[in-house]
């Protein structure tokens, strides 16, 4: 059954003053180590793609971003599902998984990609282009995940300029992120697809655990011998000189966006890639989140951010709250004109169901491992 679209009563373009100046009750991120996807995709239980950013000598520059033969090629947009983080619960055994109940349960309130709450955090200044997502909840877990709306005009010029900016990002990995921080002499490495590496995260929200993945770089750790091998990091990209039209939409746009996934993720510091015109790469700066986020501060509030995301999920989990089925999903479509959500409901199994069936059944097969046996008389 299909039912019809109801509204929220929310909208993530109203906020108070409280909205601004107190910020929600979130915990401090907690990284559990992440995994590897091939050029291909494939998902492998390891950390060997973990990529290092190592910013290369002066010397060096500038860097040319520019690549026609690449650039002939489109640029194919990966789906975002939970297909790989599900894969990290299974192969992590019993880290993420509880008993409750006579029956088996994945340990988190949320499980979905940081892109999910990426989208969230970004909804009050976003103005523009809204986002679907699609909701399911199976034994006391809201999964979440980005719905491809299929509707992108590929001759938009913010389109366009996405993906322009995804090529030259990629260019620019091929020039300072190398595996295990070891630079690769004249770019052997840059002839082939390096894959990605994808950490896991946690954080407590108002009580409620969220757990999700998401792409990362790392930078080595200079007092590595008193804490981890490496800090996590974050790789940028964007224009040297800039009017003061061009950074106000830059901080309300892509610096924003930097500092939510900073923020989500505990990112300290980011890299930053100064380019011209021509797609040349003059320097690389070492940023702290800190003062990123200074420079933006009159351009968007971090209490606006977070506490739309809050009020967000609070809706969905009201909304959900009755539903324990894994094929049965939710969508959750954003107005960015608007600042509204609204949401229909598909039942059962149907073309948006997302969590697989060897999902649910590696629950029930582990129901006899957690469960204490009872000893015969």
């Amino acid at each position: 059954m299909i039912s019809y679209y109801q509204t929220l009563n929310i909208n993530a373009h109203l906020w108070s003053e409280e909205d601004k100046h107190l910020f929600p009750t979130i915990s401090k991120p907690v990284s559990h180590g992440g995994f590897s996807l091939s050029p291909t995709g494939q998902f492998e239980r390891n950390i060997k793609r973990l990529g290092f950013i190592v910013v290369p000598p002066n010397n060096r520059f500038p860097l040319s971003l520019r690549d026609n033969e690449s650039a002939q090629n489109p640029v194919k947009i990966p789906k975002f599902l939970l297909d790989n983080i599900l894969l990290f619960i299974e192969s992590s055994r019993f880290s993420f998984l509880k008993p409750a109940n006579m029956r088996v349960e994945v340990n988190a309130h949320i499980v979905c990609t940081s892109e999910v709450l990426e989208l969230m955090m970004c909804a009050p200044y976003e103005n523009k282009t809204g986002w679907t997502l699609g909701v399911s909840r199976y034994r006391n877990t809201m999964y979440i995940c980005r719905v491809d709306s299929g509707q992108t005009d590929p001759f938009d010029q913010d389109n366009l300029r996405r993906i322009m900016q995804e090529r030259w990002l990629k260019k620019l990995h091929k020039y300072c992120v190398f595996e295990n921080g070891i630079v690769v002499p004249n770019n052997k490495q840059s002839s082939e697809e390096a894959g990605a590496f994808h950490g896991v995260f946690s954080f407590d929200l108002n009580g409620k655990r969220v757990l999700f993945d998401s792409p990362v770089l790392a930078e080595l750790n200079p007092n590595g011998f008193c804490g981890p091998a490496q800090n996590w990091a974050e790789l940028q990209l964007r224009l040297v000189h800039m009017n003061r039209l061009d950074w106000t939409a830059h901080n309300r746009t892509e610096a924003l966006k930097w500092w939510v996934k900073c923020f989500l993720l505990g990112i300290e510091n980011l890299y930053i890639a100064h380019r011209d015109d021509n797609a040349f790469v003059h320097n690389i700066q070492k940023t702290s989140v800190r003062d990123l986020w200074k420079d933006c501060e009159k351009d968007w509030s971090t209490g606006v951010c977070a506490n739309f995301m809050v009020r967000l999920l609070g809706c969905m989990s009201q909304v959900m709250a009755p539903i324990d089925c894994a094929s049965t999903v939710y969508l959750f479509e954003y107005d960015a004109t608007q600042g509204k959500v609204a949401y229909k409901a598909f039942q059962g199994r149907n073309q948006y169901t997302f969590v697989a069936d060897w999902f649910r059944m590696m629950l029930d097969e582990h129901q006899e491992d957690i469960f204490p046996k009872s000893d015969e008389p």
